[in-house]
């Protein structure tokens, strides 16, 4: 009786030793499978999304630097196109070189693609998006709507037609040559690295399993004999210290060796921690930069903004990216840092201070520089070359010197007094500078002509919007400058000319220009006519108000007119 009852209390404790060490495995085994798993499948199919991404940024970057040397007439816009498609179909990447690009255009018809060029100007023959439409169509059915994005489907794998798998892609649209930049993975992929992943976490957990079962097993076998246990206790202590201390050298290694300045401040904005990566970025040792504030490490100038920034940044105890600031090296240079952090908070949820990264973009900053100079330099070359087109315009008809540039002058002041933005004001202003840029084909005996104009003259100087139509339609404006000039005459009612355009089929530019410029005329000299006044001028577009002219635009004029926000008079070439 007595052995029964030991053999049940020894039962007893076996089973108290045993089953937590079981729980153990078994919480194990599914933080795994269920938990991390999952959770690295997620994070891995995101990070390879971002890369998608990533990737076709980069090649529509590099076919928008094409695209602006064919604007700035470097090359022909159709060598451009050449260049940009040779070297996108040449482009590999991935663990077997065998990723690619492709790109189709708005119509959904292939433009390129690496492994089936046997399908360029053509749709997508065999496979279909699983909602039955035609995956190019997709395609752009994502850009038309979103710019850029993400499309789940199946297709070949890689260079291999016969063999089709799921896939996901991210395409971009380029709207100045209506091209779809694109490139994709396969899910396959994603799935082995996981395969691999799971396999070793497998091998991981097998041997996890057996050391617990064998020290379950010495422990129910060796409870009497405390010693012992205490022994294996005190080994296995000095284990897990072992592998914590290689753990943080492990870690500190990989702090120590990453391309990025680590760093960590106090809640006063004092460094506690700085990696020695400083060292390459400000020239100042690790040591050197514990205790001092960022303030202290950027130039003069930067001080009381960097300092009033960082501070706001502090007090919001939010995560803050990309932050900038201009530090002055150890030897007296000047590099530009860019900041990322993240709040750090105790186990009682104070707020203890910030850790983050730091890296210098002085390289990438300069080339933004570069760019914005190029940019301007382009406009600058632009401006010049409508002044100097406008110009020749007036040099035929020597009585209206000044009327091109006094009518851009005004049709500006009323698009801002309409609260339209720059970017559509300024096409506007190369629209009014080239308004009349189609009377540098008529004849200039009708141009200087001292006495009024004769119906057959008029038809021919009538069609002087067609001809500048003509003249800049073919010219690659980012605005539709042609279409203003050819709309300037138009009115409300459908009463002008050339295509007798209604209210709702003329631009809004072109509604201002026609304003800007009948009153210019009108209150100009004019070889036939003396001048009629501005308060005819104004009269003409009050009484046409809403007819003729755009309501907006003519109420705009009056107040600009009547406040003297403009001078007509003082404007010439």
């Amino acid at each position: 009786m007595e052995k029964q009852k030991k053999r049940k209390y020894a039962h007893a404790i076996s089973i108290r030793i045993a089953l937590p060490a079981l729980l153990t495995i078994l919480l194990f085994v599914t933080a795994i499978f269920v938990i991390i798993l999952p959770s690295f499948k997620e994070n891995l199919l995101a990070k390879k999304r971002d890369m998608l991404r990533e990737m076709v940024e980069i090649v529509y970057d590099l076919v928008t630097t094409y695209e602006q040397m064919a604007q700035a007439g470097e090359i022909t816009e159709t060598k451009a196109k050449k260049e940009a498609l040779r070297i996108i179909g040449s482009l590999r990447y991935g663990s077997g070189n065998k990723d690619y690009f492709w790109i189709n255009d708005m119509q959904g018809l292939i433009v390129i693609h690496p492994y089936r060029p046997d399908l360029r100007g053509d749709i997508v023959p065999d496979f279909r998006y699983p909602t039955g439409k035609n995956l190019l169509d997709e395609f752009v059915r994502v850009v038309k709507e979103q710019g850029a994005g993400y499309v789940e489907y199946l297709f070949q794998w890689q260079d291999d037609p016969q063999k089709i798998v799921p896939k996901i892609s991210y395409v971009k649209g380029f709207s100045p040559w209506g091209w779809v930049i694109g490139t994709g993975l396969y899910i396959e992929d994603v799935n082995v690295e996981i395969g691999v992943i799971a396999k070793q976490l497998n091998a991981i957990a097998s041997v996890i399993l057996l050391i617990n079962a064998f020290l379950a097993f010495y422990i129910i076998r060796h409870t009497v004999l405390a010693d012992r246990v205490r022994r294996i206790i005190w080994e296995e202590r000095e284990r897990l210290l072992t592998a914590l201390e290689e753990s943080n050298a492990r870690f500190r290694s990989l702090v120590e060796t990453t391309s990025d300045w680590i760093w960590e401040i106090d809640k006063d904005g004092a460094y506690i921690y700085c990696s020695p990566k400083v060292k390459e970025l400000l020239g100042f040792e690790a040591e050197e930069i514990i205790g001092k504030h960022l303030e202290d490490l950027v130039t003069v100038k930067e001080v009381e903004r960097t300092s009033r920034l960082f501070q706001k940044l502090i007090g919001s105890r939010k995560p803050f990216k990309s932050f900038e600031t201009v530090c002055q090296t150890s030897d007296g240079h000047v590099v530009v840092i860019e900041k990322n952090g993240v709040p750090v908070f105790n186990d009682q949820k104070e707020f203890m201070g910030y850790r983050g990264i730091a890296r210098d973009i002085s390289d990438r900053k300069e080339a933004i520089q570069a760019l914005e100079k190029s940019r301007d330099e382009l406009h600058t070359s632009l401006e010049e070359t409508v002044k100097s087109l406008a110009l020749a315009a007036e040099k035929r008809d020597p009585y209206t010197a000044g009327h091109q540039l006094r009518v851009d002058m005004l049709a500006c002041a009323i698009a801002r007094e309409l609260g339209l933005p720059e970017k559509q004001i300024e096409g506007l202003h190369f629209a009014a500078l080239l308004h009349d840029i189609g009377k540098i084909s008529l004849p200039s005996e009708y141009l200087a002509k001292p006495s009024r104009l004769s119906a057959q003259e008029r038809a021919i100087i009538r069609c002087h919007t067609e001809v500048g139509y003509e003249i800049l339609k073919d010219i690659p404006f980012p605005w539709p400058v042609a279409d203003i000039v050819y709309q300037h005459h138009e009115h409300l009612d459908g009463s002008g000319y050339p295509r007798g355009l209604t209210d709702k089929d003329i631009l809004l530019e072109a509604k201002i220009l026609t304003v800007a410029d009948v009153v210019e005329a009108m209150s100009s000299h004019r070889p036939y006519r003396p001048s009629l006044g501005m308060d005819t001028a104004l009269e003409e577009i009050r009484s046409g108000r809403g007819v003729l002219y755009h309501s907006e635009s003519v109420d705009a004029c009056l107040r600009l007119i009547a406040e003297k926000k403009v001078d007509l008079s003082a404007v010439a070439w």
